[in-house]
């Protein structure tokens, strides 16, 4: 199965997926072809990944509200994705860039709000930074799909746990920004 992965920043990358029996799969990226072995640890999202001689604890959360939103945690690090697989990514471009739906942005991980980048009201473009987090000395700018700053829930300064939600979006008047 072909998959369509979109990161907070970067360019969306174009995965393709073959089970190949038991708990291993082959995964395609850019033409590089990695064989892996996937074992459940405990039934709640956590996995050991076996990379060739490598080994990895990682784990996958999805959001409530979105379940195109992922966050994969690996060695206390967290990784914001969006995935798609080919039919939902079809679906969405007869329907239009984001879907015309509402988008809540939440936070990945538990950190501090050093900056705010967007007001209510503003019209945002697709992955134009809303917010600075600050977590494990670390400064992130949380991005989105773009639409219309319906709702800034946080301010400078301000603590966050992961989950939280840091802005509401709704689809801009016009059509996607």
């Amino acid at each position: 199965m072909r998959y369509f992965v979109e990161a907070s920043k970067g360019a969306p990358v174009e995965l393709e997926i073959e089970e190949l029996g038991g708990n291993r799969y082959a995964v395609v990226i850019d033409g590089e072809r990695l064989e892996a072995d996937f074992r459940d640890v405990d039934h709640l999202g956590q996995c050991a990944v076996q990379l060739g001689d490598r080994s990895f604890g990682a784990s996958v959360e999805t959001a409530a509200d979105d379940e195109t939103a992922l966050v994969v945690r690996i060695a206390g690090f967290a990784f914001p994705f969006r995935v798609q697989d080919q039919r939902e990514r079809a679906a969405g471009e007869l329907a239009g860039a984001g879907g015309g739906k509402a988008e809540v942005v939440k936070a990945a991980m538990p950190g501090i709000i050093v900056d705010v980048l967007a007001e209510a009201g503003q019209v945002v473009a697709a992955e134009q930074p809303l917010v600075v987090l600050e977590a494990m000395k670390m400064q992130n700018e949380i991005g989105s799909r773009g639409g219309l700053v319906a709702e800034l829930c946080v301010a400078e300064g301000q603590t966050v746990a992961a989950g939280d939600v840091l802005v509401r979006l709704e689809p801009a008047p016009d059509g996607p920004a």
